[in-house]
């Protein structure tokens, strides 16, 4: 049976619409730090008190039910949990292996030992180099055995440095104490970037389409875009300059001044350079659905 990431609101039963994701979330740091056991104690909820060392990685998938975008909605999600091996030389040599297509990450310490946090910042940079910027949670483990904490005022002022507006847990696989919320929190934040990124899809392809279809309008005239700037409000204009640079490199528009076609970047062009639509690009302004209109 999937999990909830909150309180169920009535259940699969209830939902209006279904929406699938799947995710996968890393959980990095240290040697011995506990992420093996922090996934046990999420999908089994149970602790082994035997200490196997993670070789290499291993991944286990867990489905999560999660409050859809609109009331009623319902998302059902597959998080693929990549256990990862404690081990610099591993991470650094095969970092694209390892953290390619991840959406979010557990970065794990142990409070009992305060040389497991300052490594935590080399890990979030392998996962960044390889994802361009996914969230991040920061997992203070073994809490149970708070009275051996070793972290104190100066490790403490070093991560509000490194990562000021990063969520932290504090948590314990053996009791189960913060655990879900930890993995809960995470996979609510990989869902709220990835659902932001789809937003931003959708608005920079509805952009991009309306300032095909002024062009279009304009024909052989072509656009220029202090024009585009008065007629589309709405839309800022550096959002304008760099639809107008991507639509140019899909070749639907050229940039031209009194003829002759040019490469120069779009927010470098003087006001007398105009835009002109192709003949692909007139193909799509009238068939929107021909093309995807997205530049990664």
């Amino acid at each position: 049976m999937p999990r909830w990431a909150f309180e169920p609101p009535g259940g699969l039963t209830s939902a209006l619409r279904i929406r699938r994701l799947k995710l996968k979330i890393n959980v990095v740091g240290e040697r011995a730090v506990g992420k093996t056991s922090l996934i046990q104690r999420y999908i089994e909820q149970k602790h082994n008190p035997e200490y196997k060392g993670t070789l290499g990685v291993h991944m286990q998938r867990v489905e999560v039910e999660l409050p859809g975008e609109e009331e009623g909605d319902l998302m059902l999600a597959t998080v693929a949990l990549f256990d990862q091996m404690g081990e610099h030389a591993i991470r650094e040599n095969f970092r694209d292996a390892l953290f390619y297509g991840t959406d979010g990450a557990l970065a794990v310490c142990d409070i009992e030992r305060p040389e497991t946090l300052h490594p935590l910042a080399d890990w979030i940079r392998a996962v960044s180099v390889v994802t361009g910027g996914v969230p991040f949670r920061i997992v203070f483990n073994k809490v149970d055995r708070a009275k051996g904490s070793k972290i104190g005022p100066e490790e403490s002022a070093w991560l509000r440095e490194q990562f000021p507006n990063v969520p932290t847990s504090m948590t314990s696989a053996m009791t189960g104490e913060g655990v879900d919320d930890a993995f809960s929190g995470i996979i609510t934040q990989a869902v709220d970037a990835m659902l932001a990124m789809e937003k931003d899809r959708k608005v920079r392809k509805v952009l991009r389409h309306r300032i095909l279809s002024a062009a279009a309008r304009r024909d052989t005239v072509g656009i220029s875009k202090n024009e585009l700037f008065a007629g589309m409000r709405d839309a800022k204009p550096d959002e304008i300059m760099e639809e107008l640079d991507n639509l140019v490199r899909l070749n639907l528009l050229v940039q031209y001044d009194s003829g002759p076609k040019t490469f120069l970047k779009s927010s470098s062009a003087p006001a007398s350079f105009r835009y002109q639509i192709t003949p692909l690009g007139r193909k799509v302004a009238a068939s929107p659905t021909e093309q995807d209109l997205v530049v990664e």
